[in-house]
């Protein structure tokens, strides 16, 4: 996230070197990602309609229902589409066990940048 910097009353961003936490998040997000998620694998786990889940594949809903359409009409997600499924499961995945404590801590946080 980058930091807002004030002057002259124009918002200026400076981007923030990733500290060793950083990057060690990032391995373990490297490690839980599944490179790639079937559409039908990902609905397994998470119960979202066809809507949902083209709003999350950033896809038509048109298209989510071609993947899981029979015969002539059906179409392979690609593997970008399949990528993101993985990604978004991780984070998900991730944010379900994240102690509830820090979760409070994270809303309150939100919270006060919301009511300045």
């Amino acid at each position: 996230m980058l930091s807002p910097v004030h002057y002259r009353d124009v918002r200026l961003m400076i981007a923030k070197t990733p500290t060793r936490r950083h990057w060690e998040l990032f391995k373990v997000y490297q490690e839980r990602s599944v490179e790639q998620m079937e559409p039908e694998e990902f609905l397994k786990h998470w119960s979202v309609s066809y809507e949902e889940l083209a709003e999350l594949s950033g896809r038509s809903k048109s298209t989510v229902a071609h993947w899981f359409s029979k015969g002539e009409h059906h179409r392979e997600p690609s593997d970008a589409d399949k990528r993101r499924l993985a990604e978004i499961h991780a984070l998900w995945s991730q944010f379900e066990n994240e102690p509830a404590h820090l979760r409070e801590i994270w809303e309150r946080k939100r919270q006060r940048k919301r009511d300045r």
